[in-house]
């Protein structure tokens, strides 16, 4: 195992970024309780060679559970996990291996508070005899308890040109709840709109696909970690991303001053991780005496958690009280 230290600024213990190259499921061991969001996007099934050994689609429900355990272990009682995913062709037919792996989880604990979808505005151009222009992903929201943490404040947008017409003139259906006609149980006061500046979002995200020139060949866009992070991590939280490779969540964190773990078990990942968070926030390369790769130091409860590399590759963490 191979780790780096960037910090966004050198002398604050408060926002870094560690880069660790190593299997996620042996470097999350020593960090049980601590994680406030896993926030990732794993290989799909057969989709990177040499990377996690590539997975055929049939497999990958319980190949994704030999992750459930350390992922489950990592996250603090109010945590979440995030993942960014989408099903494959398989012989002309989409295959659901991405439902069977969501329904796995749920089987083992997990509950599934949500599902949103990564709307992309310049999908992939191409033509398919039976399908069209691929314009969406899955992002699954799931957490150890039906109420995690959850900072909807946070991603707020602006209400709308449409409030200043709608609501100027309110009938009189508008200045109480109204309910469905159909019964339904759902209903509306539209009164409670005056004044209101934001509101929340829906659960479609949309954003630009990022261009293939990060070195990697699945770059998520910043923005999609960085809408989760906001939603569902605390300022100063511990996000993780287990399948970190060029480092779009590390640098979604240290913009929203939130530490980071960034875990990738390819060693060409992880320096590029490594030059594009540098590049891009700002931060700076920290090593020990030694020149070797550095270690990580971040501020949580009032003590600093400082895993040492050890030499069988797992992470020891050694606690230091400051008042």
């Amino acid at each position: 195992m191979r780790k780096i230290l960037i910090k966004k600024n050198p002398d604050d213990l408060d926002v870094s970024c560690t880069i660790i190259c190593d299997d996620s499921r042996q470097a999350l061991r020593d960090l049980k309780g601590q994680v406030d969001l896993i926030v990732t996007s794993p290989p799909y099934a057969d989709a990177r060679r040499r990377h996690y050994d590539s997975v055929h689609p049939d497999d990958f429900a319980q190949w994704f559970l030999t992750f459930h355990e350390p992922f489950y272990e990592a996250l603090r009682p109010t945590g979440s996990l995030v993942i960014n995913i989408k099903d494959r062709v398989v012989n002309g037919v989409r295959h659901r291996y991405v439902w069977h792996m969501i329904e796995a989880l749920c089987e083992n604990g997990w509950h599934a508070i949500d599902d949103y979808l990564w709307h992309k505005t310049n999908p992939m151009p191409g033509y398919w005899p039976t399908r069209l222009r691929d314009g969406w992903e899955y992002c699954f929201h799931l957490a150890k308890d039906k109420k995690p943490f959850f900072n909807p404040e946070a991603v707020k947008v602006p209400i709308g040109d449409w409030a200043e017409t709608r609501l100027s003139n309110l009938g009189e259906n508008d200045l109480s709840r109204h309910n469905s006609v159909n019964a339904s149980g759902f209903g509306r006061d539209v009164s409670r709109w005056v004044g209101k500046e934001t509101v929340l979002p829906s659960n479609v995200i949309t954003s630009a696909v990022v261009g293939k020139n990060k070195q990697h060949p699945a770059v998520f866009p910043v923005d999609l970690p960085l809408f989760f992070i906001k939603l569902l991590s605390p300022e100063h939280g511990l996000i993780v991303d287990p399948f970190g490779g060029s480092g779009s969540t590390a640098v979604a964190a240290l913009s929203e001053n939130r530490n980071c773990i960034l875990i990738d078990n390819n060693e060409q990942y992880c320096q590029v991780a490594v030059e594009r968070v540098s590049k891009e926030t700002g931060a700076k390369e920290s090593q020990d005496e030694a020149g070797a790769w550095g270690q990580i130091r971040y501020k949580q409860n009032g003590s600093i958690y400082q895993p040492r590399l050890l030499e069988s590759g797992a992470i020891a963490t050694e606690v230091e009280n400051h008042q």
